[in-house]
């Protein structure tokens, strides 16, 4: 399975969109895959993914830890 580009409208509504910064990212818990793709593309051509892969065991982990990263970066900016 893969998060094509190429999708069609079906797998379109199985998609998940979260906004992070400029950087939207979509899931598909069907086929257990994302992808990154330019949040401010203007044009359908420039929403073609930059990048797509299948979800992995130890990605939630990962993405915790660069959360917590990030909070911990704003909050010493704040100090």
């Amino acid at each position: 399975m893969s998060h094509a580009y190429r999708r069609d409208v079906r797998n379109l509504d199985q998609m998940k969109r979260f906004e992070v910064a400029h950087v939207t990212v979509e899931v598909n818990e069907a086929e257990q895959t994302f992808a990154l793709i330019p949040g401010e593309a203007i044009n359908a051509k420039d929403r073609k993914p930059l990048f797509s892969g299948i979800i992995t065991d130890d990605m939630g982990v990962q993405l915790r830890i660069l959360t917590n990263e990030i909070e911990e970066i704003l909050l010493r900016g704040r100090a």
